[in-house]
């Protein structure tokens, strides 16, 4: 990868303007858009998914379902109303599973893993 200098090319390599980028270095946006993250990941060269599979230590690997479903919704990018529609439910189904409200079914789950979302 080429030596990048400014949040500009950093922003064109995600998707978003300069502005957006340094914002997020700030802290200023609590809520970053789903649809960045993979992106995101890609351009750290950090994947939490594949972390958390080699090492199985890693005290930030996610510990309930409800941070897994969370991790994985946004490894692949997508929001909590494009997740529901995916699994064909309600997104405030999401909502409260991934704020642990409520677990998802044993076929829920069955589902989650076979479409390798777990």
């Amino acid at each position: 990868m080429e030596n990048i200098q400014t949040q500009k090319d950093v922003g064109k390599i995600i998707g978003t303007d300069n502005f957006t980028i340094v914002n997020w270095e700030k802290n200023s946006t609590k809520n970053i858009p789903a649809k960045y993250y993979p992106k995101i990941m890609e351009f750290l060269n950090y994947c939490p998914l594949t972390q958390n599979i080699k090492n199985i230590k890693n005290k930030n690997a996610p510990k309930t379902l409800a941070k897994k479903i969370k991790l994985h919704r946004l490894h692949q990018g997508l929001n909590q109303k494009q997740f529901a529609h995916l699994l064909k439910v309600d997104s405030t189904t999401v909502k409260f599973w991934e704020g642990g409200e409520r677990k998802p079914s044993e076929k829920m789950v069955e589902k989650l893993r076979h479409l390798r979302l777990l």
